[in-house]
């Protein structure tokens, strides 16, 4: 068995998903969690949405118990990164339910920029 240490970024192989976390093994059969909280730093309700059995990610240990279990996370993982900056944005609807001032003149108004800001998402 190989040694892990903290801090050291590994691959895993998603073996299980529950609720609160998703178990994982290592290519030399360690198992492991990434707990529902250590996946991103935006709060996560389904982890279906973000993982799948027989996925491989990088995960980072942040310890190992006593029975040589890894825990792991995924918050230094590239692509959650980058699906939290993703969320981050900012809805066309998000505006509009922020804005009190809303209404047919506004809207007509701020049309041209929604539409131009769609364009540069595609």
């Amino acid at each position: 068995m190989h040694r892990y240490k903290k801090g050291q970024f590994i691959k895993v192989k998603v073996t299980g998903i529950q609720p609160y976390g998703a178990f994982v093994e290592t290519e030399d059969h360690v198992e492991g969690l990434i707990h529902i909280s250590e996946v991103m730093n935006d709060y996560v309700h389904n982890l279906n949405l973000y993982l799948t059995v027989g996925q491989i990610v990088k995960a980072k240990v942040i310890g190992i118990s006593e029975d040589k279990k890894l825990n792991l996370s995924l918050k230094e993982n590239d692509y959650f990164k980058k699906h939290e900056r993703k969320k981050e944005k900012k809805s066309v609807l998000d505006e509009i339910k922020e804005s009190n001032s809303i209404g047919f003149q506004s809207l007509k108004d701020k049309l041209p920029e929604w539409v131009a800001r769609g364009k540069k998402l595609q």
